[in-house]
C-alpha cells in the first residue's frame, strides 16, 4: 500500500446457493473494512485501536505491520475511529455497499505532549539572603536571571529531566537534575554557598586528649554530610582546632588527628569521595574565645569546614 494508511472495502460478491442469489434466500450480504495505518514519516503503527461505532460496534487492532480488518459488515453508513496512545484520534466516515470500492489514505499525527514549568528560589546557605544569579538549562541553552527575591522560572518546558546550572560571582556554581512532568510546576531550591566560608561543625566532641569521637557527636556529623551530599560542587578543608592547655606542638598533632578522623567519618559512612576532603590541624592558633575561661576553651574546641575557592 505504499506505506500509507489505506482503509478499502470490500463488498463481497452476492452468495450464491444452488444458482439463486443469497438475497433470494433471506441472507443479508456482508463486507469487509481492512487497511493499514502508519505514522507521519509512513511507519507502520501497530496496537492502534479501530471501531466502529453504532448500533453493533466492531473493533479491530492493526499488528505490527499496522494492518486490521474488520468482517461481516452489513452495507451502510459508519463512523469508524482510530486511536493510538500519543496520536491524534482520527474519526473516519464510511459507506458500505454491495457494488462500490472506498478508499482511504490516512496517516495519524502525534499529539503534542503536555509542556511544565519550573519555578525556583536561590539563596545564600548561611543568610539565606535571596540572591541574583544567572540560571542556565545547560540541555537546550535557555538562560534566565533571578529577580531581587531570588525567584527564577521557565515555562513551556517538554517533559523530561533538566541540567541546571547556578552561578553567581563569589559563589561556587551549583549544577541540579530537575525533573519536569506534564502540565506540573516542579518547584526547586538552591542555596548557593560563597567560596571561603566557614561553616562550625558545634557539637562535635572528643575523647579527652585523643582523636576518638564520641557517640554522641554522630548526627552533628551526619548532617555536615548532608551539606556535602547536597553540594557536590564543594571541597573542603576539614579544619581541625584546640584549646590552648598543652604544648603548640602537641596540639598541632592532636587537631590534625581530629581532622582525620572527621575525615575517615565522612568517608567510610557517608561514601564522600576523599579527593574533596582536605584535612588539617591548627591547634590553638586560631582562637575564636578567650582561652583564660572553661567556656572559651570549649569553643576554640571545634572542627570546621572551610569552603574551598572555584
Amino acid at each position: 500500500m505504499k506505506n500509507i494508511l489505506v482503509i478499502t472495502l470490500i463488498i463481497m460478491a452476492s452468495m450464491q446457493c444452488g444458482g439463486r442469489s443469497a438475497m433470494t434466500k433471506g441472507l443479508i450480504e456482508v463486507g469487509s473494512i481492512y487497511g493499514f495505518i502508519t505514522d507521519e514519516k509512513y511507519n507502520p503503527i501497530s496496537s492502534a485501536q479501530v471501531i466502529i461505532a453504532g448500533d453493533n460496534e466492531y473493533m479491530a487492532y492493526t499488528n505490527e505491520a499496522g494492518y486490521f480488518i474488520l468482517d461481516n459488515l452489513i452495507p451502510g453508513a459508519y463512523n469508524i475511529i482510530v486511536t493510538k496512545s500519543g496520536y491524534e484520534a482520527q474519526n473516519l466516515s464510511a459507506k458500505v455497499t454491495v457494488d462500490e470500492l472506498n478508499e482511504f489514505n490516512i496517516v495519524m499525527k502525534q499529539s503534542e505532549k503536555e509542556k511544565g514549568r519550573v519555578s525556583g528560589m536561590v539563596v545564600d546557605y548561611i543568610s539565606k539572603e535571596p540572591l541574583v544569579v544567572e540560571v542556565i538549562v545547560t540541555d537546550i541553552g535557555l538562560t534566565t536571571v533571578s529577580d531581587l527575591s531570588g525567584h527564577f522560572a521557565f515555562n513551556n518546558l517538554e517533559p523530561k529531566t533538566y541540567l541546571f546550572k547556578i552561578q553567581a560571582l563569589d559563589y561556587i556554581t551549583s549544577h541540579t537534575d530537575v525533573t519536569v512532568l506534564p502540565d506540573e510546576t516542579a518547584e526547586i531550591m538552591i542555596h548557593l554557598i560563597k567560596g571561603g566560608t566557614v561553616i562550625t561543625l558545634e557539637g562535635i566532641e572528643f575523647e579527652f586528649g585523643k582523636a576518638k569521637i564520641k557517640s554522641g557527636s554522630s548526627s552533628i556529623l551526619d548532617k555536615a554530610a548532608a551539606i556535602l551530599t547536597n553540594h557536590p560542587e564543594i571541597d573542603v578543608e576539614i579544619q581541625g582546632h584546640t584549646d590552648s592547655i598543652g604544648t603548640d606542638k602537641a596540639n598541632l598533632k592532636l587537631s590534625q588527628a581530629r581532622a582525620e578522623a572527621v575525615r575517615d567519618y565522612l568517608i567510610d559512612i557517608h561514601m564522600v569521595e576523599p579527593v574533596r576532603l582536605i584535612p588539617i590541624g591548627y591547634g590553638e592558633r586560631k582562637p575564636i574565645a578567650d582561652n583564660k575561661t572553661e567556656q572559651g576553651r570549649k569553643k576554640n574546641r571545634r572542627v570546621d569546614f572551610l569552603i574551598l575557592e572555584e
